[in-house]
């Protein structure tokens, strides 16, 4: 009887002291800033592709320096 007891109240602590889970902050900007891309396109050089990504790769990147000159230009 006292280990059922004892299973009881353990559990009920276990429950009670969940740590709390990190509210992560929203994102609210659709676009990358300067900064961003810049770690986008700088990572991106230090990976290895396959073959059959670098098209989609290619005009990735292509929209990623297009929106990150006109950052710069503004």
């Amino acid at each position: 009887m006292l280990k059922k007891v004892m299973a009881i109240v353990r559990n009920q602590t276990v429950k009670n002291n969940k740590p709390e889970v990190e509210k992560k902050p929203k994102v609210d900007k659709s676009q990358l800033n300067q900064a961003e891309i810049e770690f986008v396109l700088s990572t991106l050089r230090e990976c290895n592709f396959k073959g059959s990504q670098v098209v989609e790769l290619y005009n990735t990147v292509l929209k990623l320096q297009q929106q990150h000159k006109n950052i710069e230009e503004k």
